[in-house]
């Protein structure tokens, strides 16, 4: 990160009255490297491998590189079954409390992550919807699609920005989404089904993961310049007069499922586009560390 120079980080501040976390991200992440006091850093990289929030977490991971059971929990739900956070989120908080990305607990869930990545069919990798998925075709394909694009972003944010397998990953949903961009179906995504308003089944629609994905793919950003003014395009395009923001978990559960309406989120259809902003903005699981 590049900041101006008439801009000066306040370190002694920070010293004071901030978390290890954001000392030491602050000294890797935004301080200039001429400028690093590197004993400090060294101390501080010490320091959050036995920092209790993150101890925490590595002690919730599972046996299968999992965390609470599922993929895609962002809190915990009773609705969805979903007793704890989940991998996807989990893995991304423990990014940013500045646990390293080449740490055990993460090449451990990274096996099961670049398996989400490829056309494996095995229907453990479904996770929390491996039940359900048995009997509704449409949502194990759901499911695998959520869980690849959960997948790319939290390796992304990892050390993996240019393995193969990611960016393959990123150009296949990023021509998925670009496919979706330029059909009629993104003029009007939903539909009516049995009484209720769905957004379309054949709706490939950005989503939380997949932006966050390219956010930290600057490679794919440049490779894909011309997706991304479609991409801009379509997220400037205001939301229909009089149409309220959908909360944030819809975009993540219900409507990217395309033959349910948000009443399994227990909130009215609203317009897809306001539901990824307000998701980007308050749905993100992102949390100052």
């Amino acid at each position: 990160m590049e900041i101006p120079s008439t801009h000066t980080v306040p370190l002694s501040w920070l010293y004071e009255a901030a978390s290890l976390p954001i000392q030491y991200r602050t000294l890797t992440e935004v301080v200039p490297e001429p400028a690093r006091d590197f004993e400090r850093v060294a101390a501080l990289r010490e320091a959050i491998q036995h920092y209790k929030e993150a101890l925490a977490l590595v002690r919730k991971q599972k046996d299968t590189g999992l965390w609470g059971g599922n993929l895609l929990a962002p809190a915990p739900s009773k609705a969805m079954g979903w007793k704890e956070v989940g991998t996807i989120f989990q893995y991304r908080r423990l990014l940013e409390l500045g646990w390293p990305p080449d740490a055990r607990v993460f090449r451990f869930a990274d096996r099961f992550l670049f398996r989400l990545l490829s056309r494996d069919d095995d229907p453990t990798l479904l996770v929390e919807f491996q039940r359900a998925a048995k009997t509704d075709p449409g949502l194990a394909l759901w499911a695998r699609n959520m869980g690849s694009q959960g997948a790319a972003a939290a390796l992304a944010r990892g050390a993996h920005q240019d393995d193969p397998r990611l960016r393959g990953a990123a150009h296949r949903i990023a021509s998925d989404v670009s496919m979706y961009l330029r059909s009629e179906t993104a003029q009007k995504p939903f539909k009516k089904a049995q009484g209720k308003t769905v957004l379309d089944p054949l709706a490939y629609p950005p989503t939380v993961f997949s932006v966050e994905m390219l956010a930290f793919m600057p490679a794919v950003q440049r490779e894909r310049a011309g997706f991304l003014e479609r991409l801009a395009a379509y997220f400037s395009v205001p939301t229909r007069a009089g149409s309220p923001m959908c909360p944030s978990p819809c975009i993540g559960w219900s409507c990217s499922r395309g033959w349910e309406s948000c009443a399994r989120c227990q909130v009215p259809p609203r317009s897809w586009r306001g539901c990824t902003v307000n998701a980007m903005t308050r749905g993100s699981g992102l949390r100052p560390a």
